[in-house]
């Protein structure tokens, strides 16, 4: 008789992975209806899909759909796929969680700050403010701060919490670091630009996964560079939650990473350059100068998070 008790953990991601596509597929034709009852005469709506000229980009609302199958998913089919409890993802609060995701935000925003005053020394970016009233973006950034957190904290509980600690279960941790931290960097790739017109259209969510998939395969080549970034997040990431047993540290560098790459849209402007494998662009990371700003980031986890236990065994002998 099948078993789920019989397949290694990384194995059950990927099939976990393929039933929530599937089933978002299923989903997306009535989703979509839902949502062109509300065009084009609901302003909200109109802002929240972009609505323009009669069309909007339907790949975007599919990636929310996913998200959501996805943590349904984990919740329903957590104790038959031997996912880990709830209580021990290492959200649990506790005396020192604020702390270490403060100590996170620091870590990184501070990185991308310094790494942004390299690349302004050398020329590839210049300071513009975003033309705005200083109100306005106060608030922008603030609103941003708040985006960071939340994205920065889903995708760290469904990473960090389940996928790295359920293959923990059954691999050494090199190969479960290597295979959480590269399903992360290519689902960043599983996404499509698929302009729709309100109406049923049955195989619309089939048709974005299709375009999605295609899009990871035809374009390796060209993002390559930043897989490799993303994958060098992944094991920093991976190694605040290993070194701490706790999702807080890393939620804190998650957030500081995505709050700076959309904030500095706000502050500089990229200046063409030839050496772009060097330096990389807006995304911070596709370059060898935005790698080498990882490992050190890396290095410095590593540090102060021994410190912080070498200061909490201080604690336990006082």
């Amino acid at each position: 008789m099948f078993s789920f008790a019989n397949i290694k953990q990384y194995k059950k991601i990927l099939l976990l992975f393929l039933l929530i596509v599937f089933a978002s597929s299923i989903i997306a034709p009535v989703v979509k209806v839902f949502l062109d009852s509300f065009l084009p005469s609901n302003s909200f709506f109109v802002n929240l899909l972009d609505y323009e000229d009669g069309h909007y980009n339907f790949a975007r609302v599919m990636r929310r759909i996913i998200m959501a199958v996805a943590i349904l998913c984990i919740f329903l089919l957590r104790k038959s796929l031997m996912f880990p409890s709830f209580g021990t993802i290492g959200l649990k609060p506790g005396k020192g969680c604020w702390q270490k995701l403060q100590i996170g935000f620091l870590i990184s925003t501070g990185m991308c700050i310094l790494y942004f005053a390299f690349l302004y020394f050398y020329g590839i970016v210049t300071f513009e403010i975003e033309t705005m009233s200083p109100g306005s973006l106060i608030g922008k950034v603030f609103t941003l701060i708040i985006i960071a957190v939340v994205v920065g904290g889903v995708e760290e509980f469904i990473f960090r919490g389940f996928i790295l600690q359920s293959i923990l279960r059954d691999t050494k941790v090199l190969f479960a670091v290597c295979f959480c931290s590269m399903f992360y960097a290519l689902l960043h790739f599983f996404k499509a630009n698929s302009l729709v017109t309100p109406g049923f259209q049955p195989f619309i969510g089939f048709i974005v996964v299709y375009q999605s998939f295609a899009n990871i395969i035809l374009t390796i080549a060209e993002t390559l560079p930043l897989i490799i970034g993303l994958f060098i997040v992944g094991v920093v990431l991976s190694y605040a939650y290993l070194k701490t047993n706790s999702l807080y540290l890393s939620i804190g560098l998650h957030a500081g990473w995505i709050f700076f790459i959309k904030a500095n849209r706000l502050f500089f402007d990229f200046v063409d350059s030839e050496s772009g494998w060097l330096f990389g662009d807006r995304n911070l990371i596709n370059g060898i100068m935005g790698w080498s700003f990882l490992i050190v980031t890396l290095l410095i986890v590593h540090f102060i998070t021994k410190r912080l236990h070498n200061g909490k065994n201080a604690a336990r002998t006082c």
